[in-house]
């Protein structure tokens, strides 16, 4: 109901009686007054949020064959060890309304714009993949639903969700300080989706985009997370 039918009603009420009708009227169109006004104000949306860490210096990732479980491939001294923004140290996954924000920290500052990448490096990744189910290259190997990634080519960044089902992709809003990085995206940029599971890791591309010439070089350490099923967390957080 409207606050100007609560005007009218009020008015008729006061006409029709003496003072202590009145000042009941008052007392009610107060009341209706308030409860409009706190009916009126935004209610602030709860921010859902899952932080997980991850030790540093474990890089790098790579995926069991056998099992599909991780290993370590890459030791000290290799040019993706010293590499040190492709370590993760911790990533987070927030949930604000109906926008997310993806987020993670590493071992180091992210490149500067124009910094070469290393030798035999075309493109890094930071970025999370939502699944459909935890993704096991063994046992689940599913196609994953949506890409949210920051890129770097040794030149310039950029950000973007991946629609698989189209292979579309949507510019999306970034910021960098340092070793940090932010990526804000909307519901409405993966569907509206409900998703269940997702997963951040660090890639690099040593062949053509768009090709399997690529290496994943870190992913959440698997033990301490409480939900974590392969390569997936699970969201909303357990």
């Amino acid at each position: 109901m409207s606050g100007e039918g609560h005007g009218t009603s009020t008015s008729r009420v006061v006409r029709g009686g003496g003072e202590s009708v009145r000042k009941t009227a008052i007392a009610c169109a107060l009341s209706s007054a308030i409860a409009l006004m706190m009916l009126s104000q935004p209610v602030s949306a709860a921010t859902i949020t899952s932080v997980v860490g991850d030790p540093e210096g474990d890089l790098g990732f790579g995926v069991d064959p056998k099992t599909g479980g991780s290993m370590q491939v890459w030791q000290d001294g290799t040019q993706v060890a010293k590499a040190k923004y492709l370590d993760i140290v911790s990533m987070s996954l927030s949930q604000k309304g109906k926008t997310y924000t993806f987020a993670m920290e590493l071992a180091a500052a992210l490149p500067k714009e124009g910094s070469a990448l290393p030798d035999g490096f075309k493109l890094v990744e930071w970025a999370m993949w939502i699944d459909p189910s935890p993704y096991n290259i063994v046992t689940n190997p599913v196609a994953p639903l949506f890409l949210i990634a920051l890129r770097y080519d040794g030149s310039s960044y950029s950000a973007f969700v991946l629609d698989y089902s189209t292979m579309l992709s949507t510019p999306v809003a970034f910021s960098i300080d340092g070793s940090k990085l932010q990526l804000q995206f909307t519901a409405a940029s993966i569907g509206n989706l409900a998703f269940e599971w997702w997963s951040p890791l660090v890639r690099f591309w040593n062949g053509p985009l768009g090709t399997s010439g690529y290496w994943f070089v870190d992913a959440v350490n698997l033990e301490p997370v409480d939900g974590y099923v392969y390569i997936d967390l699970p969201w909303p957080p357990a």
